[in-house]
């Protein structure tokens, strides 16, 4: 009997603030679906593409050929652009760069 299971990744994020009385924070292991993560990555990628989108004639001789970024997921499979000043929160962030096609 094949049962068809929807493919899922485990990912480790820091429970919610509001869901601890000791008023720490835990790591906790989020079950997510694939499908989810995969159509919430596409959301963001291109909301991103649209911010980076640059017409290379209007900046001179110069043009951007790469740019970097983090992002976390969160426990509910969104993905957030993070800014400067995380700390050591960030340091499970995702690291993608971008390199303009030739």
């Amino acid at each position: 009997m094949n049962i068809d299971k929807e493919a899922t990744i485990e990912v480790i994020t820091l429970e919610d603030e509001n869901s601890s009385r000791s008023g720490r924070q835990e790591l906790v292991s989020n079950p997510m679906s694939v499908s989810n993560l995969r159509q919430q990555f596409k959301e963001f990628m291109s909301n991103l593409q649209s911010i980076i989108e640059e017409d290379v004639e209007a900046n001179g001789a110069f043009h951007l050929s790469e740019v970097q970024f983090s992002a976390e997921i969160t426990t509910n499979g969104d993905f957030k652009l993070m800014g400067t000043g995380i700390g050591v929160e960030g340091k499970s962030a995702v690291t993608f760069t971008l390199n303009r096609r030739q």
